[in-house]
């Protein structure tokens, strides 16, 4: 418990200081490491050495981030040359049968970009408030959850993936990380509706996050991505509510005057 305090006390800081003060080219950059490093642990779920062929993945990642952030324009062009390598990587997986493990990488590269969402929402009006109201709602909604399931949870979510989170726990965390993030929100002087929904889109689909993540640690028998953040695992560990609840809560907000 001691080191996981003393991880939050360092990052907490560093992440409000790069959502409000740091310059967006700087952002992209910070977003563009953390989404590598997220990225070189999911190909290191498997426990397998970083062979070649994870060199691949690897940098399939780091140009479709790139172009994604810097150029979005061309992102479908890029996309579907790493797609088109993808493929023709997989000629040669089917004699050592690694097929579907590859399919397994290329997944995990659209999963970690869901992280880029995060420069977008900085962009809309008031994005960079927005961005640090999602991360108070899902960082308070984690905590509402985990000490309310530990303390009356009875309902399993999902036992299969997540056996310790309850649906009582989960109701707790969206309840209360919405109302802690309008509360912030407000306290920011942000539109009421768009508070609401970014700190309620956040929790719903921060918990769907969650599962989606811990789905590969259970196949690979892994109970962290990695030991990067003392007490509390690895980037995918701290940012698995993160990366579907800003990717999310952008899109709710860009349909946001179509669907209200």
């Amino acid at each position: 418990m001691k080191k996981r305090v003393l991880s939050a006390l360092i990052l907490v800081p560093l992440v409000i200081y790069v959502v409000l003060c740091v310059d967006i080219l700087y952002a992209k950059l910070a977003v563009l490491f953390v989404g590598g490093l997220g990225y070189s642990e999911w190909l290191g779920l498997d426990l397998e050495q970083f062979s070649f062929k994870k060199a691949i993945y690897l940098s399939c990642y780091f140009i479709c981030a790139f172009v994604f952030m810097f150029y979005g324009s061309s992102f479908l062009i890029v996309l579907f040359l790493c797609l088109t390598v993808h493929m023709i990587a997989s000629f040669y997986s089917i004699e050592d049968k690694s097929f579907l493990k590859l399919q397994y990488y290329f997944l995990g590269i659209f999963y970690v970009l869901l992280y880029v969402f995060a420069i977008f929402l900085m962009k809309l009006e008031n994005g960079r408030f927005l961005l640090l109201t999602l991360f108070v709602s899902i960082w308070t909604g984690d905590t509402f959850a985990y000490f309310c399931g530990r303390g009356f949870g009875k309902i399993k979510l999902a036992p299969i993936i997540s056996p310790k989170k309850t649906v009582e726990g989960a109701v707790c965390g969206i309840i209360g990380g919405t109302f802690i993030g309008v509360v912030f929100g407000m306290l920011l002087k942000l539109e009421f509706l768009n508070v609401f929904l970014v700190a309620f889109v956040s929790n719903v689909f921060g918990i769907l996050g969650d599962l989606v993540e811990s789905v590969p640690k259970r196949f690979f028998g892994r109970k962290d991505s990695s030991n990067l953040i003392p007490g509390h695992g690895g980037i995918l560990d701290r940012l698995d509510s993160f990366a579907f609840a800003v990717f999310f809560s952008y899109l709710v907000l860009l349909c946001k005057d179509w669907l209200f």
